[in-house]
């Protein structure tokens, strides 16, 4: 049964976001089942929310969302897999419960198409929805240095920008907007008149101002690996650099972006873990000559 309910949670990850299936692929065994569980909570609850079409009903489910997650380290069995997998890695990895609540805190902005008059308030989201997936990956890598968990918090929420970003279109068919209502003030345009053709350049101004801030947010990420092992890192920093990619192809073409989903293809995906091996073998490397087990340069280079 724990066999199958795994392959469940890989099904799901593997469906639901290809990158970081293919990051989680890199993970330790242990590491990599137990992201797979996140993933198919986060995943879960979301869906729980999106596929209903009334805000009544979006609310009633959430609140049955927060209340099963407040129950999660009682260690009683779940009715479904996503539930129980959760419950499982909350209480092995010590994850404190204010990451999956606030998490769902996050999703209730969705649940009432809140806007978010400044960046800040929009990063508070950012934090709730994909910071506290960082802080929870920490645990169930081991990492509790409140500098490392910031580390993966400005991770999350770079990744999280990239996000909006790329699904402007789609979350405006949604009735959800991201961009900072004072960023319109500013621009002196209102809402209702932002995705008119005439103000496509507007649009792609605020769109480049997110991904700048989402590049800032990306370096403090990447200071943040050396917290981790070689391999967990290695793992981070290919999530990561694929989702920057995402960014990379906005900029290439900026109009298109707004009219259609961009992705990165299996082609790319590859060049980049096999660009960032490279990173991983210094690091190898240089640990290897920091080790006393190596005393030795032939020693080193048996590692190629």
């Amino acid at each position: 049964m724990e066999h199958s309910e795994l392959a469940l949670h890989k099904d799901t990850i593997q469906k639901g976001s290809k990158s970081f299936a293919l990051a989680s692929f890199f993970f330790s065994s242990e590491e990599k089942e137990a992201a797979w569980k996140l993933y198919s909570w986060c995943r879960y609850c979301d869906d729980e929310i999106d596929e209903v079409t009334t805000l009544s009903e979006s609310k009633r489910r959430l609140g049955n969302l927060m209340q099963q997650t407040e129950q999660l380290t009682s260690r009683e069995s779940f009715e479904n897999f996503q539930m129980q997998g959760m419950s499982e890695i909350v209480n092995k990895y010590h994850i404190p419960m204010k990451y999956p609540l606030d998490l769902l805190r996050g999703m209730g902005m969705d649940v009432s198409s809140t806007r978010f008059q400044t960046l800040d308030e929009l990063e508070d989201y950012c934090y709730c929805v994909a910071g506290t997936v960082g802080l929870m990956m920490c645990h169930i890598l081991g990492i509790r240095n409140d500098v490392a968990l910031a580390h993966a918090v400005a991770m999350g929420k770079a990744m999280q920008l990239t996000n909006i970003c790329r699904d402007i279109e789609e979350d405006r068919l949604k009735g959800r907007l991201y961009l900072p209502l004072s960023w319109l003030q500013e621009y002196g345009i209102f809402e209702e008149k932002l995705f008119n053709p005439s103000h496509q350049d507007l649009l792609i101004k605020m769109q480049e101002r997110l991904l700048k801030r989402a590049d800032e947010l990306y370096s403090e990420g990447y200071a943040g690996l050396k917290f981790l092992s070689l391999r967990s890192s290695w793992a981070v920093l290919i999530a990561a650099k694929v989702y920057s990619h995402i960014g990379y192809l906005i900029r290439r073409d900026p109009a298109m972006s707004l009219q259609k989903r961009v992705y990165v293809t299996k082609f790319k995906k590859l060049m980049i873990v096999l660009s960032t091996f490279k990173s991983f073998l210094s690091q190898l490397w240089w640990s290897c000559i920091q080790s006393e087990k190596i005393k030795s340069p032939e020693k080193v280079w048996s590692l190629k």
